[in-house]
């Protein structure tokens, strides 16, 4: 039986060219050994899988080539120093894993071992593995010799977890920041293994490998061979989607569907088949929440790209995208979203599903209110232009501006009173003979008006006007009535009913006057000042009293008017020791009772 090597290990970059999504990692490793300006010590930093402990091994490897190809970037593989390395018995590259080799001892003989010249080749190089699990004691004893070791050592240090690593060992080394690789970088190198392995496999089952690796590449060919010895020569999608225990997106596209075309029951049968293969319900929640957030990238063109997947199955997004309104997306991931939360908690987690999913189903006709609303209010605006057009004879001729007031039902049955708005006949009995409705107008007629209950008609708009410019007529009144006298009147009316005396006193003192639309309130100090500010019914009832509502009120501090003002001195607050003095000055046989007693005063 032949020794079997995995594809992580078989399929190993040996170049920096064959890195797999760390080309600015290799393009500076490039350079610098290219310049001959290469640094002493490394720290490689990053998530799993991604090419730390790999792109180690080929610095390693070029550096100490005896033949370098080119210009010294590439190791030559014929050399004794490269085939030393190939076959695991170099003597110059030695790795050390610092999660079973954290002590102060393990670092003293690996600083006994930087003081030997290497064998062959030109440099000794340390792979420190995970050395983030050093001790503290086994860092500060690795100081020294980081910072200033032979010519001819070279430490490279790789980490997942940078923010364990002291700072003082960070400042002695270069950073390289490894990034998580992309799925389409994966898929390529996958597809090429594939190749390389004579297997075929489809496109989709490649992608899907790709998003459950989480961008280590270390993962995806760990999961690409556990999915190789079930398929065999081909890998389809659903050798993936069984081997993986994941849910297949024809799922989410039919349920989706279904709570597009408002039909609860087949969205809820599509669960009931889900949770009887064995899926929990926030494995569900959670991938229909990334099946809403890909369709809502799928609506504009410029994010097509942000969406990682195949081509076929981006068709698929993007057609169902088209079905799909952004109200209704952002609403639905918003109940998915909270459902996630929610889900942990809950008891019955299916229920908790199928109310997430009831309430999607029914929000769109919610949706659609909101819509024939709208154009409800575009047809009224119409109508308002038509009404403010020189040429209608029911309206007059000066600009009219109405400004937005709350919807009240009540406020809009008042205004909009069809019994007292009609026009008047001149002759009843004349209409009442020839224009008297049969009972078929009637009953249209009661249909359109329970359609549009709260839509005003040409002729109620001329009422509804003029009653808003005879409201405006009285604030006109009212303003040019207000005076110093009458706000002093409410102020008065209002210090008078307060409860707190406090604040009466601070309303008495206050001293106004009035300046255009500026009421200016001065006050001795600042503690009366926050006590006006505070009162708002105060400010809002001379406002409305006044038909005034943009009266501004200036509250200034101004001690120079109040010369009488005496502001209460607060008491100092004195301590033991303060107090003790205090009491020995006015008795001095208190301070021999204290030491005939052995008394001590307390500190403060």
């Amino acid at each position: 039986m032949s020794k079997y090597l995995v594809s992580a290990r078989k399929y190993r970059p040996v170049t920096f060219d064959q890195l797999i999504g760390q080309d600015h990692i290799s393009r500076t490793l490039k350079n610098a050994i290219r310049n001959n300006k290469l640094a002493h010590a490394f720290l490689f930093c990053g998530p799993r899988g991604v090419g730390k402990t790999t792109s180690a091994r080929i610095l390693a490897k070029v550096i100490n080539c005896e033949n370098p190809q080119n210009d010294g970037t590439d190791p030559c593989n014929s050399c004794s120093s490269c085939k030393s390395f190939n076959e695991n018995a170099s003597f110059n590259i030695l790795e050390l894993d610092a999660a079973s080799n954290n002590s102060v001892d393990h670092i003293r003989s690996l600083t006994e071992q930087v003081r030997f010249q290497p064998q062959q080749g030109n440099f000794k190089v340390f792979i420190i593995d995970e050395v983030h699990m050093l001790s503290s004691q086994a860092f500060n004893a690795f100081l020294k010799t980081l910072e200033e070791p032979p010519a001819h050592a070279v430490f490279i240090l790789a980490t997942t977890e940078k923010h364990k690593i002291l700072p003082t060992i960070l400042s002695r080394c270069q950073i390289f920041d490894f990034k998580r690789i992309q799925n389409h970088d994966i898929v390529e190198q996958l597809e090429s293994i594939n190749k390389a392995e004579g297997r075929t496999a489809e496109l989709e089952a490649l992608h899907l490998i790709a998003s459950k690796s989480d961008g280590a590449m270390r993962d995806a060919l760990s999961i690409y061979d556990k999915i190789a010895g079930i398929a065999g020569d081909r890998i389809t999608y659903k050798d993936v989607v069984n081997s993986l225990n994941v849910l297949d997106y024809d799922y989410y596209f039919n349920v989706t569907d279904a709570l597009l075309q408002k039909d609860l029951s087949s969205a809820l049968l599509i669960l009931d088949d889900i949770i009887k293969k064995g899926f929990e319900a926030n494995q569900f929640i959670e991938g229909l929440s990334e099946h809403m957030r890909n369709i809502l990238v799928c609506k504009d063109p410029r994010t097509l790209s942000i969406l990682e997947v195949s081509p076929a199955l981006r068709e698929k997004y993007h057609n169902q995208s088209t079905a799909a309104s952004h109200s209704f997306l952002l609403s639905a991931l918003h109940i998915l979203n909270q459902c996630d939360i929610s889900l942990p908690r809950a008891q019955n987690k299916r229920l908790y599903t199928e109310i997430a999913l009831g309430k999607i189903n029914y929000m769109s006709n919610r949706v659609e209110d909101e819509t024939f609303m709208e154009k409800k209010t575009e047809v009224v605006t119409s109508k308002e232009k038509l009404l403010q057009s020189p040429s209608h004879s029911n309206v007059s001729q000066q600009p009219v501006t109405i400004h937005p007031v709350k919807s009240d039902k009540s406020a809009n049955t008042k205004a909009i009173n069809h019994s007292t708005l009609q026009p008047k006949n001149e002759n009843p009995k004349k209409d009442k003979e020839t224009n008297s409705p049969s009972k078929a107008q009637k009953d249209t007629s009661k249909m359109a008006s329970a359609d549009l209950v709260n839509t005003p008609v040409i002729s109620n708009f001329s009422s509804l006007i003029n009653r808003i410019k005879d409201e405006e007529d009285e604030k006109k009144l009212l303003r040019e009535k207000i005076s110093l006298e009458s706000i002093h009147e409410i102020w008065e009316s209002y210090t008078t009913n307060t409860k707190s005396k406090s604040l009466k006193a601070a309303l008495k003192l206050a001293h106004k006057a009035l300046d255009n639309r500026t009421l200016i309130i001065q006050v001795p100090n600042g503690l009366n000042r926050n006590m006006i500010l505070q009162e708002s019914d105060l400010i809002e009832r001379i406002r409305n009293e006044l038909g005034m509502e943009d009266l501004i009120f200036d509250i200034r501090v101004n001690k120079e008017m109040f010369p009488d003002y005496e502001e209460l001195e607060t008491k100092k607050v004195l301590s033991n020791k303060e107090k003790y003095i205090m009491m020995r000055n006015i008795n001095p046989l208190i301070d021999d009772l204290r030491h005939t007693f052995d008394l001590k005063v307390d500190k403060p």
